[in-house]
């Protein structure tokens, strides 16, 4: 027969070494005949002779031959799958392929031997799990998939305790085979797995191999290539040998499938409970990325800034070569963070880890994350949940150890304490610094704070800063705010609020933006305002600082201006404000801090601050954000029940209602409470008369906050006092006014 004589063809063919690019062919006509031959023996003969061929085997072995040799098995599963739809659909029994679809496969199964490593036979049974999960799982019987899936893992498992005796191509393949089916193995058989073997050849094979990431030192042979060209632009180009290994290294199996990969070493930490292994995972994702952060620094592109590389990079780098790069960077990051995200997790629900190991275990993996700054920050880590994860977990870990922080930031500071880093990688670790220090400031304590913290910050805060550090910049407002803030720097905070003010006000709104300042100075004068710590030594502190801002704002120019959010293009979520109107609102958010003797003149103040803003949109904002501010629980109830009390709300109501031609409003914070009524009769009889004499050209807004039970009583007790008459039209009329919707 036809087949029989292919068979016998290749079968010699197999027993030949040839060249190794006669290989795809003798595997091509292998996965066709596998499918064809109807002889159960014939069907294990060859794949036994596929498992132990010189022709393939004795070859320089890679592991593009390796999948190619899984792929045997995946195709002829398929094709057998298909010949028998045909077979069933012209209804032709006599078909020369008469097996079945469990006969084929135990043919198939029956040629795996002790004669070829087991490291092989791994394939062979990944090979098959892939074709039938790719056409129809229900074709084959449960007992045969177990049967599969048991084979497949005893053969990894032996595998894995004879130490992987083979190339160390044949150990990645048992590593790629593994992971092409792992998500599809039963959740028995994936927990069956020794995980605490598989995952050190994982982590080999993926980072340390010449066939995965090779230590990084795939950036150290890029820089010979990048030359300097016309314009003093730097060009890498897609034809130089470097580019070149780039690609094919991009293309290889273990980095295509790193998805897979780390999600399977994911999987494997969780099922782990040697900690020897554990530890030594964190020590080798400390090592790869240690070795990136070397390798891009002595690499002529780390020079650049990413803001800058449309001045110094040359096209064909910015639209082919670096792409690629960043690409590959990327794909090592991700895959890093996959696996720290489940040592995480592993490590907060094991207690005795949990309780004397987290805080080592949190400084690597902060390193690492601070060794990977370089890739995170031209991502945005805030996008990245896992990352997230991993770096919140970790800072909440080595909280709990001061000592170790102190040790932690010292390792991790700027290099140059006091001047601004000039390398780009320099400052991507500046602003990682920065950003962890900030989460650390209340533990840390004050002479710690003032030799690490505010040094390395300060030069960042300088208004002769760099807009494009626009990062860094917030990072560093945000260590000192952090530092001023903690109970235990009473004193140190005390002396440098002032100066530490003065520069806001310098830096604003050129290189803070309104939302940044109204922050730092809402945090500022919360820190010193009455009863605080800070108070107590400079009690006419936020006063001061108050004055200033007022001071400030009378001069300042009230003409719009539009800012895009961060990291947002898109102009129509611009936010429109002024220098003027930031100031006015900053003013706003203060109130809720001050005491009663200063809210009697800086209540007022703020009104009329209010009125100085020209632009009618601009101004109508800030008085709705003036009555938020007032009634949304942030100034406590005692003080706005009080000031309302005194009349304050009465007065304020007529100031904004006089003082401009738009509609006035009056919110009332405190439903149901007795003592605001005394604060809230004039503004409603004011509202009677206005309504009695027909002044609809007034359009007045009143929104009150009061149940329609409490409105009732409290309207009926002022008609009595005015020895009124209350008709029942009148009253339900005032009631709709200022419980239903407001009236324009």
């Amino acid at each position: 027969m036809a087949t029989d004589k292919s068979l016998a063809s290749l079968l010699r063919a197999l027993q030949v070494t040839s060249g190794e690019q006669d290989i795809p062919r003798l595997l091509e006509s292998a996965g066709n005949l596998l499918s064809l031959l109807s002889n159960p023996s014939n069907i294990s003969l060859l794949t036994y002779q596929l498992l132990s061929a010189p022709a393939i085997w004795n070859q320089p072995s890679n592991v593009a031959t390796v999948i190619q040799v899984i792929n045997v098995f995946t195709s002829a599963s398929v094709d057998f799958l298909q010949r028998q739809d045909r077979s069933r659909a012209t209804a032709n029994l006599n078909l020369q392929n008469h097996l079945g679809v469990s006969d084929w496969t135990v043919a198939v199964i029956e040629g795996v031997s002790a004669a070829s490593p087991r490291s092989r036979h791994v394939l062979v049974f990944a090979g098959l799990l892939r074709g039938f999960a790719s056409r129809r799982p229900h074709e084959i019987s449960t007992n045969l998939r177990t049967t599969l899936e048991y084979a497949l893992v005893k053969a990894t498992n032996l595998s894995l305790r004879d130490g992987l005796q083979g190339t160390v191509s044949l150990d990645i393949c048992l590593i790629l085979a593994v992971s092409l089916v792992f998500e599809s193995l039963d959740q028995r058989h994936k927990a069956s797995i020794e995980h605490d073997l598989l995952l050190p050849a994982l982590i080999f094979a993926l980072f340390f191999s010449d066939d995965g990431l090779r230590h990084g030192y795939f950036l150290s042979t890029i820089d010979s290539d990048v030359v300097e060209g016309s314009g003093q632009k730097f060009h890498w180009s897609t034809k130089s040998p470097s580019y070149q290994q780039l690609r094919s290294m991009a293309s290889k199996p273990l980095i295509t499938v790193s998805g897979r990969l780390s999600r399977l070493a994911a999987f494997s930490i969780g099922q782990i409970q040697n900690l020897p292994v554990l530890t030594r995972l964190v020590q080798d994702m400390f090592e790869y990325s240690r070795s990136l952060s070397i390798q891009w620094r002595q690499n002529k592109l780390s020079e650049v800034d990413p803001s800058e590389e449309m001045l110094f990079l040359s096209d064909e780098t910015l639209r082919s070569s670096a792409p690629l790069l960043w690409r590959i960077l990327q794909t090592s990051m991700f895959a890093i963070i996959t696996i720290l995200s489940s040592y995480t997790e592993h490590l907060l629900c094991d207690d005795f880890q949990r309780n004397f190991h987290a805080p080592s275990s949190a400084v690597q993996m902060l390193k690492i994350l601070h060794h990977l700054c370089f890739i995170s920050s031209r991502l945005g880590t805030d996008k990245l949940s896992q990352y997230s994860f991993v770096y919140l977990a970790s800072i909440d870990a080595l909280s709990q150890d001061s000592t170790r922080i102190e040790e932690f930031l010292r390792d991790i500071q700027p290099a140059e304490i006091g001047k601004i880093s000039k390398h780009p990688l320099d400052r991507s670790m500046d602003q990682y610094f920065l950003n962890a220090a900030e989460h650390f400031a209340l533990v840390l304590h004050t002479a710690a704070a003032k030799e690490l913290l505010t040094p390395a910050a300060s030069p960042y805060l300088s208004i002769d800063a760099n807009p494009k550090l626009f990062q860094i910049f917030e990072a560093a407002h945000s260590v000192v705010l952090a530092v001023l803030a903690a109970p235990h720097n009473i004193k140190y905070a005390a002396s440098q609020i002032e100066s530490y003010a003065s520069l806001l006000f310098q830096a604003f709104p050129q290189l803070l933006s309104p939302r940044q300042f109204r922050f730092a100075m809402k945090q500022l004068v919360r820190i010193a305002s009455p009863h605080s710590p800070v108070s107590e030594q400079r009690p006419l502190l936020s006063a001061t600082l108050l004055e200033a801002l007022h001071t400030r704002l009378i001069s300042a120019d009230s003409r719009p201006i539009y800012r895009l959010p961060k990291a947002d293009a898109d102009s129509s979520n611009a936010e429109r404000t002024s220098e003027m109107s930031a100031l006015v609102y900053t003013l706003i958010d203060a109130l809720p801090f001050l005491s009663m003797d200063e809210l009697e003149y800086w209540l007022p103040a703020a009104v009329k601050s209010i009125q100085l803003i020209q632009d009618p949109v601009l101004r109508s904002d800030a008085k709705n954000w003036f009555w938020e501010v007032l009634s949304n629980g942030d100034m406590d109830f005692n003080r706005a029940a009080a000031e309302l009390k005194q009349g304050h709300g009465e007065n304020i109501w007529f100031m904004l209602t006089t003082a401009s031609n738009s509609a006035a409003t009056f919110v009332y914070p405190f439903p149901g409470r007795g003592i605001q009524i005394q604060g809230l009769g004039a503004a409603l009889r004011k509202l009677s008369v206005m309504v009695s004499q027909g002044r609809e050209s007034a359009k007045p807004r009143v929104w009150c906050l009061l149940t329609p039970g409490t409105f009732d009583s409290f309207f009926r007790q002022q008609a009595l006092e005015t020895q009124g008459q209350v008709e029942p039209d009148t009253l339900k009329q005032h009631r709709d006014l200022s419980i239903g919707s407001p009236i324009f």
